[in-house]
């Protein structure tokens, strides 16, 4: 899965260019950022998700197991940039009770800035 970091001091983060994260790929996708979390050491994650316009249940659970990696490590996550899309999907399963939601990558920054 292609997928692009960039680490700030406030965060690091993901860009995921899948236009689709499912059950094909979602082991991947799930294993490929905490490597790239693991790999940049940052505190905390956000993960850009402008350029995938579906998800699936198993994605969402693959994010669940990213964020227990990241507050392992005392951090926080973050998702931001999302596709209309996946904008609905992560409001209908109220995903914004356990992520922070953010509008954009800078946004997401100033935000992990203050904190």
């Amino acid at each position: 899965m292609e997928m692009r970091a960039e680490l700030f001091p406030e965060c690091l983060i993901v860009e995921i260019l899948a236009p689709e994260v499912d059950i094909t790929v979602s082991e991947e996708f799930k294993e490929g950022v905490i490597a790239l979390y693991e790999r940049h050491g940052g505190v905390n994650l956000v993960l850009d998700l402008e350029k995938t316009s579906f998800m699936d249940s198993k994605a969402i659970g693959a994010m669940v197991a990213i964020r227990k990696a990241v507050t392992r490590n005392n951090g926080k996550m973050g998702l931001c940039d999302l596709h209309p899309h996946v904008r609905k999907i992560v409001h209908v399963v109220t995903l914004g009770a356990i992520f922070d939601l953010f509008e954009s990558r800078e946004d997401a920054r100033k935000a992990y800035a203050k904190r």
